[in-house]
């Protein structure tokens, strides 16, 4: 099988492991805007898809249950903070990161007051030039650094609800995984140690693969917040296939 992920080292860290597993032919890597056309275009077999994206066309897809790339921390952006933080009137951004704008709108309305307004910007525009216009910007995690404050907006999201954000989901087209394979592609991830990316540099895990526990709740925590602030009009039915108790007890009797 053939998978894409974003240019994040979570990410590929998570293909990492579906690897060493036997699990995949060829990884590619695209932008987290483009994972869902990927699989449209049939490039892929699987994508990790942002979060947003399923939520917004859960029909689309046929998501691996308990595998996603989840976390106290942002793997793609940050946010730079050029004013006080219940000061900030607009955010320059790409438009192109819409789960990063909606989760900074969230954060920064919930946690400091602020609602600002969000003005798309060409990302190849440099940091000093987008906060000369703006009060924030919301730009590559791995852009130049800044005297300015940074908000690292899985760490606000994790402050804010107590649960990790889950950034993406393993994903197929619609019809297209095999419950079996689904199931391989699981286990992988649950049976796997969690990677030296995923821990800080004091050993703290801040990345997670499997979708479970306070990771699952984290997911729920993000729909009910986009249903309530008007993103999502009702609460989406997530394609995960269902995996037979009848193959997971035969799993059991052949260990």
């Amino acid at each position: 099988m053939k998978l894409a992920v974003w240019p994040s080292p979570p990410a590929q860290a998570l293909a990492d492991v579906l690897a060493e597993a036997g699990m995949l032919s060829e990884t590619a890597t695209v932008e987290p805007f483009n994972a869902a056309r990927a699989l449209e275009q049939g490039t892929v077999d699987l994508a990790l898809v942002p979060t947003l994206d399923v939520l917004r066309q859960p029909d689309a897809f046929d998501l691996v249950p308990g595998v996603a790339l989840a976390g106290e921390r942002d793997p793609l952006t940050k946010l730079v903070v050029g004013s006080a933080l219940d000061a900030v009137e607009t955010v320059a951004f790409d438009p192109r990161h819409g789960q990063a704008a909606l989760l900074a709108q969230l954060v920064l309305k919930e946690h400091y007051s602020a609602k600002p307004s969000f003005a798309p910007a060409d990302p190849s525009v440099g940091l000093e030039m987008l906060l000369a216009g703006h009060s924030a910007a919301l730009v590559s995690a791995a852009s130049e650094a800044t005297d300015a404050v940074v908000l690292d907006l899985g760490q606000e999201w994790t402050d804010l609800t107590l649960r990790p954000m889950v950034w993406g989901l393993l994903a197929a087209r619609s019809g297209s995984l095999a419950i079996e394979i689904a199931r391989r592609l699981r286990d992988a991830v649950q049976g796997a140690a969690p990677p030296d990316v995923a821990r800080t540099d004091h050993g703290t895990l801040v990345y997670q693969f499997s979708l479970d526990g306070y990771a699952h709740d984290g997911l729920d925590e993000f729909v009910n917040h986009l249903y309530y602030h008007g993103t999502l009009a009702d609460f989406p039915d997530l394609p995960f296939l269902v995996i037979p108790p009848d193959d997971e007890d035969a799993d059991s009797d052949e260990a």
